[in-house]
């Protein structure tokens, strides 16, 4: 490929680790809410809650830094914006990872 090009495939490969907390911000986020909402786990993170919000507003609204109506990279922009903020999400969530591995774990 000539220097300078996009390469989409290389973009691709080297961001495993982003997907992966990304996947695993999703993972917990949910379970996490449902354990705050019956009242397991109190000390609700409200970043994390202001980023989840963040992200989702992001990627609905129409007001973009690429517009949507641009092929390709009015997705690629919603795609590595949401994906940022929910891999700094994912940051976030590790009080309540902790919380629910202690919680696991039999008492000795």
């Amino acid at each position: 490929m000539a220097k300078g090009r996009l390469n989409p495939i290389g973009l691709i490969r080297g961001r495993g680790r982003v997907y992966w907390r990304i996947f695993k911000a999703l993972r917990t986020f949910f379970p996490m809410m449902n354990d705050w909402r019956k009242g397991r786990y109190r000390p609700l993170p409200k970043k994390a809650l202001g980023l989840m919000a963040l992200a989702i507003v992001y990627v609905v609204s129409p007001i973009d830094l690429i517009p949507d109506f641009i092929p390709f990279w009015g997705l690629l922009d919603d795609l590595v914006i949401g994906g940022w903020l929910l891999a700094k999400l994912d940051e976030e969530l590790d009080g309540y990872r902790r919380w629910r591995e202690s919680a696991n774990t039999p008492a000795a």
